[in-house]
């Protein structure tokens, strides 16, 4: 199930993530394991998560692999060192809509959030169409933990497109 998608104001928001370059294909196994290690790393430099778990899709280019980072928002910005990258989604507006329901629904929530767009008369770059990392972050923000939540009709996804400042 989907929400019906908006426009929002985000404020700049630090991260420490994971940056990996994988198939598409691979994300289900290998993208998620990855969080626990986030976590880990932030414990160890006396930190915690700010939030819900994200994936930041930086490149999608339609042969070959994605880049991706897999972490956590954080309080403040942090060193990062060479393990996890560490930055901040830069402020700006948003298009966003919520899926419910289990993960392997989040490529339409995807294709719908940009099918809105495009009826509102409103294009979305590809993040690696512009200059800037995150100028035109495509974000999954993982509202709902599986642990918790063991019913995946239940689990809440937030789908965001960075439309700009």
């Amino acid at each position: 199930m989907l929400s019906t998608p908006e426009i929002i104001t985000r404020p700049d928001q630090p991260f420490a993530a994971f940056r990996i370059s994988l198939e598409r294909t691979d994300i289900p196994s290998k993208a998620p394991p990855l969080l626990g290690e986030v976590a880990g790393w932030l414990a160890t430099h006396g930190a915690a998560p700010a939030g819900a778990p994200f994936f930041s899709y930086l490149a999608m280019p339609e042969d070959g692999p994605l880049l991706m980072e897999v972490g956590f928002p954080t309080a403040s910005l942090l060193l990062g060192d060479a393990r996890v990258r560490t930055g901040i989604i830069p402020a700006g507006r948003f298009a966003r809509l919520i899926h419910t329901g289990p993960y392997d629904g989040l490529y339409q929530a995807n294709v719908a959030l940009g099918e809105w767009l495009g009826k509102q008369g409103m294009a979305h770059p590809m993040p690696e169409q512009v200059p800037g990392e995150y100028e035109a972050a495509l974000l999954e923000i993982y509202h709902t933990d599986p642990a918790a939540e063991p019913d995946p009709q239940k689990w809440e996804t937030e789908v965001a497109f960075r439309l700009g400042r």
